[in-house]
């Protein structure tokens, strides 16, 4: 498996306080990548040859437009595409927006925006139309990708605000994963669109491999919204090279079954030992947030001898 794709999640810190945040902290108010911590995440993708795109995400990244232009600005050596994941707050002054995505139309390829009933609250619907309409203008791609609940807002609501300027961009939807802030909802909100008795769950990661980096420099095998909430730190470049950290994100066993076979030889064990799992998800990464929160399942595998060793 190759890992082309990287994405840093370059703060913590967001200027909106969306009910539905993977963030575990509530105010989602932390640390920012400095600028010699971002180095050395530059220094380390530069040289990984199989990395082709960077994505940039956070918390908000776009209140550090500094950090952005130091990204696209790097030498790799190497063409290296850049996208980013913002809430789309900037658009509201479309002269600045428009600045903005002419100044970078060569080094970012592609504008991710959220919007949905959580980020209309801090959001106004023309910041993300403004973003939309101008990245079409000067042949950026982007989309909005938005999370809901069974009762409020609803996808087609969002698409009837974006009016017109849905024709320009893709519009993606899906329902709330049951982590961070999203653990108060209530059971009944959430939509569960997969039965894991059904259906083969297979990890999303594999659709498309990536890399996470967060601000402490922590290395992630996906960028999910629930990783961060789990054990799966496979390194951390204050220590260890990128490349090393890929190579044994590569040769971890549970990876390889993960990315080989997907959850059934987990689920098909959890059976066997009667051990309760969650049946209905949101999404696959809920089983793997269930799995993989402590070490408790990796114990279980250990002491009835899944592996030869773990």
């Amino acid at each position: 498996m190759e890992f082309n794709d990287i994405a840093i999640l370059l703060t913590e810190n967001c200027n909106a306080r969306c009910k539905m945040c993977c963030d575990s902290r509530g105010l989602v108010k932390g640390k920012t990548l400095s600028i010699d911590e971002l180095d050395i995440i530059l220094h380390n993708i530069a040289l990984c040859d199989e990395i082709k795109v960077i994505g940039i995400t956070g918390g908000e990244p776009m209140l550090y437009p500094e950090l952005i232009k130091h990204i696209t600005d790097y030498d790799y050596r190497r063409k290296v595409s850049v996208t980013i994941k913002t809430n789309g707050f900037w658009g509201y002054d479309r002269s600045k927006a428009e600045n903005f995505i002419k100044e970078n139309r060569d080094k970012i390829s592609f504008i991710s925006l959220s919007y949905d009933g959580f980020h209309k609250e801090f959001i106004p619907v023309d910041s993300i139309k403004n973003i939309i309409e101008i990245s079409a203008q000067y042949g950026i791609n982007t989309d909005v990708v938005g999370c809901f609940l069974n009762d409020g807002i609803q996808p087609g609501d969002i698409l009837n605000e974006l009016g017109e300027s849905g024709y320009y961009t893709k519009f993606c939807y899906q329902p709330v994963i049951q982590t961070g802030a999203a653990k108060l909802f209530d059971e009944g909100k959430l939509v569960k669109l997969l039965d894991t008795e059904k259906i083969e769950i297979r990890c999303i990661g594999v659709v498309n491999p990536d890399i996470l980096i967060n601000p402490y420099l922590k290395v992630f095998p996906c960028c999910s919204q629930v990783i961060e909430n789990t054990i799966l730190e496979f390194g951390n470049l204050s220590e260890n090279t990128l490349s090393d950290i890929i190579n044994r994100i590569k040769h971890n066993k549970i990876m390889f079954t993960l990315f080989t076979e997907g959850f059934r030889p987990f689920i098909n064990f959890m059976k066997a030992r009667e051990i309760p799992y969650p049946q209905d998800l949101a999404s696959p990464c809920e089983l793997c947030a269930f799995l993989f929160e402590n070490d408790w399942f990796l114990k279980e595998l250990s002491e009835n001898g899944f592996y030869q060793n773990i």
